[in-house]
């Protein structure tokens, strides 16, 4: 989904926000949002066809709070999870809802 689309979105729709899902990869200095967007996630893109990227949950904020979305579901995404009780790789997330 383009961000020229999610916010045109958010002023047709009212009342209505997206899901919005902002992911942090282990060994990635920067996030990735996701717009769930007739129950699937959607990636959020630039004009470009570019993936929007944040260097912190600051610029999150930033984008999101004019537009009316007041939180957003952090997922921590870390596919290399030492503490695996079985020893073997796993697909380890944390998902948390933080406020903007």
């Amino acid at each position: 989904m383009k961000l020229s689309q999610l916010k045109h979105w958010l002023k047709v729709d009212d009342g209505k926000v997206p899901k919005c899902i902002v992911t942090s990869y282990a060994g990635c200095s920067d996030y990735l949002m996701e717009v769930e967007f007739k129950h699937q996630l959607e990636p959020l893109k630039d004009d470009n066809d570019e993936m929007v990227r944040f260097q912190s949950i600051e610029q999150v904020k930033d984008l999101l709070r004019p537009l009316g979305i007041t939180s957003v579901i952090l997922r921590v995404t870390d596919p290399y999870d030492e503490f695996s009780t079985d020893g073997k790789l796993s697909d380890c997330r944390e998902d948390m809802t933080i406020s903007l």
